[in-house]
């Protein structure tokens, strides 16, 4: 009766994994060792505390990889280091000045690629959201524009990078954002997601002081501002991390997550955790179920957030060989679900794995909706079946997203030890099972994927889109 049962469970659900004893096996020691032995908490520590905020190409990003890989190697583990050369930037001493009608050094940031300039001062106008109409409409040239945090009354919001090409095509000196964050937060960010740098001045000032701003400019006065820019654009030379677990087949499963961040706190959740999850899911791997059916690459990318620069060396160098699948981490928080990111064909295997995880709560249940701006997007653009976690952060954790506050004392050990668990458990799954619907699609049907999810006007705005 036992087998009749599975065997009409099997019929009525076709592809969806009934896991056998080895696997539940698996799956408990998973979970126990991610719970009982984490390691990622004290290793997360260690980059977050011992080299800090890990800007692409800083010295701070250099010993953080180099804590990375005398960890990895204490499992026994032989990482290799990916080395590439990208477009990088140099934070310098820059500044903005409000110097009329009264003076104040502003708490203000600029953005990633933005160039150096020589110090100059400069009337204010208000351009709102920064849409090209709005810019038309009004005198911008020989003057710094401010770009509010408020929703434009129709249409889309400019892209960053657009309003500072709008703006510096009408002659603008330069673009202050204002952020959305109340207390006083500055929020780091890119002006290009091409590596150019940017044409004018580009910075983020908070939402406080952009509501200064906003009200002088409404009752008349006359707002200068001084602005310095020391920060500038260079090559730097930088490395992915790669681990290599091979499996019977050459056939393989990338599982990645962006190892740098910005440079103003210490990373910790964008994408500290993320590293963190990652590295723990090395070490189940290793420790508990080394060999697999097909080969598992773990991949730490370098320079995400200056343009996806790791991912996109990646797959120029790897793009040809056998991946079947990836798995992304960036900013996992507690597992809530799974999300298909598009591929329909895993959607039946995805919820048969949430309906066994009873011991975890995956409200989200599985999700079928692909997304944008992380290191899945290489692969995504090849075709190539990737996934990701639904997960929850706490309100503190994303308060200070790409700010002073994204540090360490944020962190979570159990969301590491539940996301760790549920990806291992995943990856054992995907690793195990060449029934399943890997295969790549074609450019027109990556295409058409991405218009039915209506991802191709952002890919067009960013200079990602590489279809007809």
């Amino acid at each position: 009766m036992k087998l009749m049962k599975s065997f009409l469970l099997l019929v009525l659900v076709g592809s969806v994994l009934i896991a056998g004893d080895w696997h539940k096996e698996t799956w408990n020691a998973f979970c126990g060792s991610a719970f009982v032995d984490n390691a990622s908490y004290r290793v997360l520590q260690r980059i977050c505390d011992e080299a800090g905020g890990r800007l692409v190409g800083s010295l701070q990003n250099e010993k953080a990889l180099a804590i990375l890989i005398e960890e990895l190697q204490k499992l026994g583990i032989k990482p290799k280091k990916e080395s590439f050369t990208m477009p990088g930037w140099v934070r310098g001493n820059d500044e903005v000045v409000l110097i009329e009608p009264t003076e104040r050094k502003f708490k203000a940031i600029a953005l990633g690629y933005v160039d150096r300039t020589p110090t100059f001062s400069a009337s204010l106008v208000n351009g709102h959201a920064g849409q090209k109409e709005m810019l038309d409409s009004i005198n911008i040239k020989g003057k710094i524009v401010l770009i509010t945090a408020e929703k434009p009354k129709r249409g889309k919001r400019p892209l960053r990078s657009e309003v500072i090409r709008f703006a510096a095509a009408r002659e603008a000196k330069a673009v202050l954002f204002v952020n959305n964050k109340v207390g006083g937060l500055v929020l780091a960010g890119t002006s290009s997601f091409q590596g150019e740098p940017a044409p004018i001045p580009g910075f983020s000032i908070t939402l406080e002081e952009g509501k200064w701003l906003e009200r002088l400019l409404a009752e008349g006065k006359n707002v200068r501002l001084r602005i310095k820019t020391e920060s500038f654009c260079k090559q730097v030379n930088t490395s992915n991390v790669v681990v290599t677990l091979g499996g019977k087949v050459k056939e393989k499963i990338v599982l990645g997550a962006h190892f740098d961040s910005w440079d103003l706190g210490q990373g910790s959740i964008d994408n500290g955790i993320g590293s963190a999850i990652l590295f723990e899911v090395v070490r189940l791997f290793k420790q508990i179920h080394p060999e697999n059916y097909f080969t598992l690459e773990f991949v730490w990318f370098n320079g995400e957030e200056l343009g996806l620069w790791g991912s996109k060396k990646y797959m120029e160098a790897h793009g040809e060989e056998p991946i079947v699948a990836m798995i992304n981490m960036d900013m996992t928080g507690r597992p809530t679900g799974f999300n298909a990111m598009g591929f329909d064909g895993f959607v039946p295997f995805l919820e048969g794995l949430k309906n066994q995880l009873i011991g975890f709560d995956l409200e989200r249940g599985v999700i079928n909706r692909p997304w944008t701006n992380s290191d899945h997007m290489p692969f995504m653009m090849k075709g190539i079946p990737n996934f990701s976690l639904t997960a929850h952060l706490d309100k503190e954790q994303v308060s200070y997203y790409h700010s002073l506050g994204d540090t360490f004392d944020k962190v979570r050990a159990d969301y590491l030890s539940q996301a760790a668990a549920i990806v291992s458990i995943l990856t054992l799954e995907l690793s195990n099972r060449p029934d399943l619907p890997y295969k790549r699609l074609s450019k027109e049907q990556t295409a058409q994927m991405l218009k039915k999810y209506h991802l191709d006007d952002i890919l067009k705005r960013e200079k990602e889109w590489s279809f007809k």
